[in-house]
């Protein structure tokens, strides 16, 4: 027999299915989707703010500009942060020898101010090669065309014989685009 100080333990609260339930999450997932915009906001804000860096105190000569066909060949580009200034560019040639390549280059601005300037990489290593003076005339290094004007002109760029890429840079060295030039 039981003592009537000793109860039932159930007898004294009551059972409801609901204190068995797993817990709520509170905001569900709108603290990630916070937390991924905010991340997205100070990129963006990272690329926009980026400073530039100074320019040259003197122009560097470059090959005379000439007017471009109002259509033609060659890889689209935008400058970066100003969608009115865009061209084309392409490789018209290139050779080889036992130090680098030698490479014919077009660049035609269609719209707007147009800087540029060249970089490459061996496609099988992860150092840049910029190009040196020697190129066979016209050499084109960097500078800046007008909407309607292109230039034409040789680099000549000291990198291990294989497959590479020729990257167009502004004349500060912000990439635009790339192409590629055989091995």
């Amino acid at each position: 027999m039981s003592q009537p100080w000793q109860q039932d333990p159930y007898q004294r609260r009551p059972v409801d299915i609901n204190a068995y339930a797993p817990p709520k999450r509170g905001g569900g997932g709108w603290w990630l989707a916070l937390v991924g915009i905010a991340l997205v906001g100070v990129v963006l804000a990272a690329l926009v703010l980026r400073p530039t860096p100074p320019a040259p105190s003197e122009p560097a000569p470059s090959p005379t500009a000439s007017e471009a066909p109002t259509a033609g060949p060659g890889m689209p580009f935008t400058m970066p942060g100003s969608t009115a200034s865009h061209g084309r560019w392409e490789v018209v040639e290139h050779s080889w020898d036992a130090d680098g390549v030698t490479v014919r280059v077009r660049v035609t601005a269609d719209g707007g101010r147009v800087s540029y300037g060249f970089v490459a990489f061996s496609n099988v290593g992860t150092e840049v090669y910029e190009p040196l003076p020697g190129a066979p005339d016209p050499e084109i290094g960097s500078g800046v065309l007008e909407a309607g004007q292109y230039v034409e002109g040789n680099l000549y760029i000291p990198l291990p014989r294989g497959d590479s890429t020729l990257i167009l840079t502004t004349a500060q060295g912000r990439q635009m685009s790339a192409l590629p030039i055989p091995g």
